[in-house]
């Protein structure tokens, strides 16, 4: 997965709204088949997969779970789209299952005479067996680029944890910890923060943004355009954190260069452990100012 700071969900079966999403500023739009989309609706809007509009930012689909008798007509239907960037897949519990997928897109990368591998899978976690096994998941097949933790205030995994939700994390914060560090043990670089419900609440969006990204979570999935604006000041490196942190990797470069690899740098050691962070946080700006950049030329298509 490219770096994102947000990703956006859209109901399947509205195509004005998809049109909307691609231009209201977000990094990546998820076309939802799933939860946003009525039982009578699903197989139109699966069918309307086939007529995504253009767009510069990635396009994911929500597929309807394995519960279903939809799962496997939603990931063909997607998986024959060269445009569509990755399946994101709900209620994720079971490792086979992802490499079934994966063989699934394989043959129809093949047969759509596409290079195979290009089609994401992304798990969303949502479930306490889906947290205890996400070594697993997360390690199922290499495209498995990304990972969505499933944060809703009334969704699956609060009801299953039986846990008390709020914007401060308490109670997710163990779950929300265990898969964050699945993702980084499979060299997952990509791990998404999930939805927040309120999307009139700023102050609580900002808060579960800026806890997400104190575990080390690098974006958040939005319900709503007006979440975005939020969630990019969050997980945007500021202009004073770029600035420091770009001092000390030119400061350890030279000590480096000179023969030292351990400096002072207002006060602070850097060694080399904390010259990789901060070239972690001067990646992750430059990714937002690409991502920001495409962004705004689907905005203005």
């Amino acid at each position: 997965m490219r770096a994102l700071r947000s990703m956006l969900f859209t109901p399947g079966n509205r195509p004005e709204l998809i049109e909307k999403a691609i231009r209201s500023g977000t990094d990546a739009v998820i076309v939802d088949l799933e939860d946003a989309v009525p039982l009578d609706s699903k197989v139109e809007a699966r069918a309307g997969l086939a007529d995504l509009p253009s767009s510069d930012i990635p396009l994911y689909v929500r597929v309807n779970g394995a519960e279903t008798d939809l799962l496997w007509g939603d990931v063909v239907a997607a998986g024959r789209q060269p445009d569509v960037a990755g399946i994101v897949l709900p209620k994720a519990e079971d490792a086979d299952l992802l490499r079934r997928i994966a063989g699934a897109l394989t043959a129809l990368e093949l047969a759509g005479d596409r290079e195979p591998g290009g089609t994401e899978i992304v798990p969303l976690i949502e479930s306490a067996r889906g947290v205890r096994d996400a070594d697993a998941l997360l390690a199922a097949d290499d495209r498995v680029g990304s990972v969505l933790f499933g944060s809703g205030e009334q969704g699956d995994l609060v009801a299953d944890l039986g846990c008390e939700w709020t914007p401060e994390g308490t109670g997710l914060l163990y779950a929300r910890s265990q898969v964050l560090l699945a993702a980084r043990a499979a060299g997952i670089e990509q791990p998404m923060d999930a939805v927040y419900m309120n999307f009139r609440d700023d102050d609580g969006l900002r808060t579960e943004c800026e806890l997400a990204r104190r575990v080390g979570y690098v974006g958040k999935v939005a319900i709503h355009p007006r979440q975005i604006p939020v969630i990019h000041d969050v997980f945007t490196p500021s202009a004073d954190e770029v600035a420091h942190n770009r001092r000390i990797v030119e400061e350890f470069e030279r000590a480096v260069a000179a023969g030292s690899a351990s400096i002072n740098v207002d006060g602070k050691m850097v060694d080399y452990a904390v010259a990789r962070t901060a070239r972690t946080v001067l990646a992750r700006a430059e990714a937002a100012e690409r991502a920001g950049t495409q962004a705004a030329s689907s905005g203005s298509a």
